[in-house]
């Protein structure tokens, strides 16, 4: 079959930018051309094809409906010879993989076990990027994310890997000056804190059979860090992650009264675009993942994907 006569590649490549950054500055620096020439070259772009693909407002720029049709095709497209161009790219270069992370999971369940995806694929340059939001992977570059939510986020797959879980942790001393808790409601009493929404402190409270009780003086700290950091220091009760806290239990810096757990919604996910297949680097992580998940006994069963 004959090809029909394509649009410049070189539009094409300045279209992509554009629309990843929404920026025709941003563009030009990552192409290493004048705005100008970009500015041209979008112009030529929608001459050629006779439709408006972008708004070029004071607030900013942004994809028309054809410009959103056109941008995922021409991502995809981009993503595709990017991928053939590493499989004939000589074995001497390390692939760059970037994972967004949600800050607390890095910091207490992936960093700590990173060095054996290096052992295991010193081939691959794995860079994390902190982040409490999904990412958007096409425009921020990213191949994979891990992030706590509902994980119905717009534009990718999302696979849950850890229970998002809930509940109540405190110092072992603070412990010893209150004495031994003989029920729920007890603890209810202490000083609270939290990271999301005080009424996940009454769901807890509910499902520890104390649903009536009157809850003390409660605060709130939007940063997990901050969060463990006032309980470990024996301020109070945090309300925290029930599967990121083993470490903490173990080496006695916490301790759990009581083994209630209350789900709210939200769990940790990988996260990678939908519609597209995951380069073969990003195969290898997500196995790794699951493998090291399978190990310490909280991962969610998943399936495996070809490498």
């Amino acid at each position: 079959m004959r090809r029909k006569r394509m649009t410049s590649l070189t539009a094409m490549r300045a279209f992509e930018a554009v629309a990843r950054t929404l920026s025709f500055t941003g563009a030009a620096d990552e192409l290493g051309v004048t705005q100008a020439a970009v500015s041209r070259q979008i112009r030529l772009l929608e001459e050629s094809l006779s439709v408006r693909l972008l708004h070029r407002e004071p607030a900013g720029n942004r994809l028309t409906d054809a410009g959103e049709i056109l941008f995922a095709g021409v991502y995809a497209a981009f993503e595709t010879i990017e991928q053939a161009v590493e499989q004939v790219t000589g074995s001497g270069a390390r692939e760059i993989l970037n994972v967004s992370v949600a800050p607390y999971f890095s910091a207490a369940w992936l960093t700590p076990r990173l060095m054996s995806f290096v052992r295991r694929h010193p081939e691959i340059d794995l860079r994390l990027h902190h982040s409490y939001h999904p990412a958007d992977h096409r425009r921020e570059g990213i191949d994979l994310g891990i992030n706590w939510g509902s994980g119905a986020w717009p534009g990718v797959r999302a696979e849950k890997v850890l229970d998002g879980s809930l509940t109540a942790v405190l110092a072992p001393a603070l412990l010893g000056e209150t004495g031994p808790l003989a029920d729920p409601a007890m603890l209810l009493r202490l000083p609270l804190f939290y990271e999301f929404d005080l009424g996940h402190w009454r769901a807890w409270a509910q499902a520890a059979g104390s649903a009536d009780a009157e809850l003390a003086e409660s605060l709130r700290l939007s940063d997990s860090h901050a969060l463990r950091r006032v309980a470990c220091d024996g301020h109070g009760v945090a309300l925290f992650f029930a599967e990121l806290i083993e470490d903490d239990l173990v080496q006695g810096r916490l301790a759990q009264p009581f083994p209630v757990k209350v789900h709210i919604g939200a769990d940790y996910f990988l996260n990678y675009p939908a519609g597209t297949e995951l380069p073969r680097k990003a195969r290898l992580f997500r196995s790794w993942l699951m493998d090291m998940l399978a190990e310490t006994g909280t991962g969610q069963a998943s399936t495996k994907l070809p490498l």
